[in-house]
């Protein structure tokens, strides 16, 4: 089956002026009508959403934009089988807004029951009202090992290491990787029990001593997956901030999205047409 003009532009990277220019006989103006007649075809028809088979993790992160100087959010699902390599999205959700609890609700309240039935965990950044949202569904919750080790490289290489705390932060970065990754065991006890000390002084500064305290609260989310080894968690967000770059690495080729509506056809569209990427599970570390 050829491409259809949607392929082209979605899929292969086509603009719709290059088009032009390989179809000599038909204008530009005539390619963009021909285009939004398609995208709004194809984006007002239910969602051939692919959803796997037995339990499942949701995984999720919010994609921000931008329009008359005010926020709106992009919100991205994923489910993955819990025995399986792949996340399939499901379509977007578009709230004008900053990112929150009562949003995110939505979210989960629009995803088909009888997959909502068999979700049995969810991975996502450190955010507010994510703790609440998957404890009233009994759900296990992973958080993001990548958005909070990022936060720790803060002030971590070169010349910042000079400014205040720049030994114990390094200290700090090394004991909370070691926690994410070790088996149960006393070399855990150990490196937790060294955090518990540093806790309770500046760390170096306030701000890492907040970032400490905070880790140590929620350490079984992010140790969940060494909890529910046969939940096939993964241990980052990964897999949805990949399909976020290659949603604006479009944006940005397109120039599309010069609006909230068409920001939703245009990635409602592009994820029905490209929905599975792969995503592992984290392998779990058993030497102590």
């Amino acid at each position: 089956m050829p491409p259809t003009l949607l392929h082209k532009v979605l899929l292969n990277g086509y603009t719709l002026r290059q088009l032009t220019e390989r179809r000599t006989r038909l204008s530009l103006a005539t390619v963009r009508y021909r285009f939004r007649q398609a995208l709004g075809r194809f984006v007002s028809r239910p969602g051939p959403q692919k959803i796997p088979r037995g339990p499942l993790v949701l995984l999720a992160d919010g994609l921000w934009f931008q329009f008359a100087r005010k926020p709106w959010v992009l919100y991205l699902t994923a489910l993955k089988s819990c025995s399986g390599h792949s996340a399939f999205f499901l379509d977007p959700l578009l709230f004008p807004g900053k990112e929150g609890a009562t949003r995110w609700e939505q979210v989960v309240a629009a995803i088909p029951a009888h997959a909502q039935a068999r979700i049995r965990a969810l991975v996502v950044d450190n955010l507010r009202g994510m703790h609440l949202l998957a404890k009233r569904r009994r759900w296990v919750l992973q958080l993001c090992h990548f958005h909070l080790i990022l936060k720790l490289q803060v002030h971590r290489r070169g010349p910042r290491r000079a400014l205040k705390g720049g030994t114990v932060r390094e200290e700090i970065y090394r004991l909370i990787r070691n926690a994410l990754e070790l088996p149960e065991g006393p070399r855990l006890n150990r490196v937790i029990g060294r955090l518990e000390r540093l806790a309770q002084t500046d760390c170096g500064t306030r701000r890492m001593q907040a970032v400490v305290r905070e880790f140590l609260y929620c350490i079984g989310h992010y140790r969940a997956y060494q909890a529910h080894p046969t939940l096939g968690l993964p241990t980052t967000t990964n897999t949805v901030e990949s399909m976020g770059g290659i949603i604006r690495d479009l944006l940005r080729r397109s120039r599309a999205a010069s609006s909230p509506r068409s920001l939703f056809l245009w990635t409602t569209a592009l994820i029905r047409l490209r929905p599975e990427i792969t995503c592992n599970g984290k392998t779990i570390n058993r030497i102590n």
